[in-house]
């Protein structure tokens, strides 16, 4: 009998310990915001992306909308003999639908920053710890113009001053809703013939939800809201609508 009064009691003990180190750990990640990039292989997103693109040489816009599912694959371990994480990226024009592989991505988490690399252009998308007004250089790596900046002798993109705006606060993208959030402004400049503006958003344990993006430029009709008189650059706008594990 007292050896079974022992081992229940050893029983308790080890399920009390293994309860406080995981209450210890969720509460680390949780203030570190280290879950606000999910690194797990089968986790995807479905965005749904609205974009206009002005063409200053026929003076038109193109409105279109297209569906984007990202979902991470295999780990493996990049040049620098980090952990890294493969992003197979599908296009599609509508949904539900079967999905064409279109590019693949790839991003790296460590305990200080999440890089992701697009098309060759390296972005340091998250810091650890994430607190609000938090500041960093996220295009430091890209040294050359990106194809999407219209006036390369005005920009220098290593020059963005990533900020952390908002953390914690619940969001709704008009189509999903998360209990917490994390704003990332990337950049914001307006001048009468040219707005930049980039923008995104993150959600614990879904990665992220929201981004908008604005290169756009003209010179006429000034006063005019810019989806009115643009005539060169684009806008887009990029939702969450599903999000889960495969």
């Amino acid at each position: 009998m007292k050896r079974l009064i022992v081992y229940c009691f050893l029983v308790s003990i080890f399920v009390f310990t293994v309860s406080s180190c995981k209450k210890e750990t969720d509460t680390y990640t949780s203030e570190l915001g280290y879950n606000y990039f999910p690194f797990d292989s089968g986790a995807f997103i479905v965005y749904k992306i609205d974009s206009t693109i002005f063409d200053d040489f026929t003076g038109s816009s193109r409105v279109s909308v297209k569906y984007l599912k990202e979902k991470m694959t295999e780990h493996f371990t990049d040049n620098l003999g980090r952990d890294a994480i493969r992003i197979e990226r599908y296009y599609a024009d509508s949904v539900p639908v079967s999905w064409q592989l279109f590019n693949v991505f790839y991003a790296v988490k460590t305990n200080k920053v999440v890089e992701r690399v697009e098309d060759n252009l390296r972005y340091l998308k998250l810091i650890f710890p994430n607190d609000k007004d938090n500041q960093w250089l996220g295009n430091k790596f890209i040294i050359s113009p990106p194809p999407y900046i219209i006036d390369t002798s005005n920009y220098r993109v290593q020059d963005w001053l990533y900020t952390i705006k908002e953390k914690d606060v619940p969001y709704s993208n008009a189509y999903k809703s998360f209990d917490s959030s994390l704003l990332v402004y990337h950049i914001y400049d307006s001048s009468a013939i040219n707005k930049t503006y980039s923008v995104e958003r993150f959600a614990r344990n879904v990665g992220l939800v929201y981004k908008e993006f604005w290169i756009v430029a003209g010179q006429t009709n000034i006063g005019l809201p810019w989806e009115d008189r643009a005539q060169k650059g684009f806008i887009l706008r990029q939702y969450a609508i599903e999000y889960g594990k495969e």
